[in-house]
């Protein structure tokens, strides 16, 4: 008996640095997340600055994540039945020899918008299935008891690329290399990132022997496992509506704010980008330093109020500092939210259903974005300003969760 705890003492206190396996997902989230940061600054300055064809960038986002919303459930479930590690190889080498193409087009002169649109379509549906493989992959190789950590780090790294991969992307730009080498430099990363993915070979969760149901079924047992917890269904709904009412008015709305609240420049807007950039990052570390794993429910919902209450302050602001102030502390929410939910749902969910629920949950979280965006285009033609559609999302954001506590108290009393 001493000996079993001595060993599960010493899981729990062993360093994630030095397990060869969480090293690897690491390495692959450096790659990945830096190769896609590098690449969409790269891929919007090709379009507004060099196609002046700036109306026509927001197709390109659209053509990206119309296929990752429809096949997302569909990665999900193959995310359960086939090696996740061989699934995030595939799926990087193929969006190498995307890349590679592109910069077959751009040597020869053809890159074009439809090229963008088109790499686009593809690159989105391979983001569908490699989304929920990542995402349920950590508990395969990391104890429980470090979940959260684990989740920190990876969260941390991913906000770093938001910082710098566009810092990273424009100096390879305005380099003598230009967009051959910043296109050039995620092709490498992504080969990379797909030769860790195949060293690493973690097996599937349900063995090749074991019957598997039809692609259907399999979705359909992902969802009743939802609709049967009360947890999960306090979640989905908060996700779902997190994304209507505050990702349309705040990421649409951070460029119009600027220019017509505060009116100010592309300097200034990129200064209340980077003030929320830091306050994720931030967050990310503080959260891997402590490690939470008791009442993360409360952390959630207590973040979750914080984030609205602090976004209706950012639409009553007319300040940059003030601005920066109050976008700094909505950065710190969003790791202090997903994190202790990620963690919570890898520990709790069977691992043979792992995949079909982070595929269901990413698509819940970015189903709902485009109908966002699109309620805000529309309010914004018919007068409304943007400041006050923020303060109404925001406002409408904690009537709802308050009615989410009230009726699914499941969500604040998670550990």
């Amino acid at each position: 008996m001493a000996e079993t705890v001595a060993v599960h003492h010493k899981s729990e206190t062993e360093s994630l640095f030095k397990k060869r396996s969480f090293l690897f997902i690491w390495a692959i989230t450096i790659c990945s997340s830096f190769s896609i940061a590098i690449f969409q600054f790269s891929q919007s300055w090709y379009v507004v600055k060099t196609l002046d064809k700036e109306a026509s960038l927001g197709i390109v986002f659209i053509a990206a994540n119309v296929p990752r919303i429809l096949f997302m459930a569909i990665g999900g479930v193959l995310a359960d039945r086939v090696s996740r590690t061989k699934i995030l190889f595939v799926a990087n080498f193929l969006r190498t020899l995307l890349l590679v193409g592109l910069l077959i087009m751009l040597a020869t002169g053809h890159l074009s918008l439809l090229s963008f649109i088109i790499f686009g379509l593809f690159f989105g549906a391979l983001d569908a299935f490699v989304w929920p493989a990542n995402g349920s992959l950590l508990p395969n190789v990391v104890d429980q008891s470090q979940l959260t950590r684990a989740n920190s780090v990876i969260q941390t790294t991913q906000q770093s690329s938001l910082i710098l991969g566009p810092m990273i992307g424009g100096l390879l730009v305005a380099s003598s290399g230009g967009y051959m080498l910043s296109f050039g430099v995620p092709a490498v990363m992504l080969l990379l990132a797909a030769i860790l993915a195949s060293l690493l070979n973690v097996p599937a969760t349900i063995s090749s022997i074991t019957a598997k149901p039809g692609m259907w079924q399999s979705i359909k047992e992902g969802i009743d496992v939802v609709r049967q917890s009360a947890f999960l269904k306090a979640l989905f709904l908060s996700t779902i509506f997190l994304n209507v009412f505050v990702i349309g008015p705040l990421m649409m709305g951070l460029p119009i704010f600027v220019k017509n609240v505060l009116d100010g420049n592309a300097l200034e807007f990129s200064f209340i980008e980077g003030a929320m950039a830091l306050g994720m990052l931030i967050s990310s570390v503080i959260i891997g330093i402590l490690n939470v794993k008791k009442r993360r429910g409360l952390m959630v919902t207590v973040s979750l109020f914080a984030m609205n209450i602090f976004f209706f302050l950012f639409s009553q602001s007319s300040s940059l500092y003030a601005c920066m102030f109050t976008i700094f502390f909505i950065g710190i929410t969003f790791p202090a939210t997903n994190i202790p939910l990620i963690s919570a749902v890898q520990s709790s969910v069977d691992k043979n259903l792992l995949g079909r629920l982070m595929g269901l949950l990413t698509m819940a979280s970015m189903g709902l974005a485009p109908l966002s965006l699109a309620a805000t285009s529309l309010l914004i033609s018919y007068g409304f300003s943007i400041e006050n559609i923020m303060s109404g999302g925001a406002l409408s954001l904690i009537v709802v969760n308050l009615l989410i506590m009230w009726k699914l108290p499941a969500l604040r009393k998670m550990e």
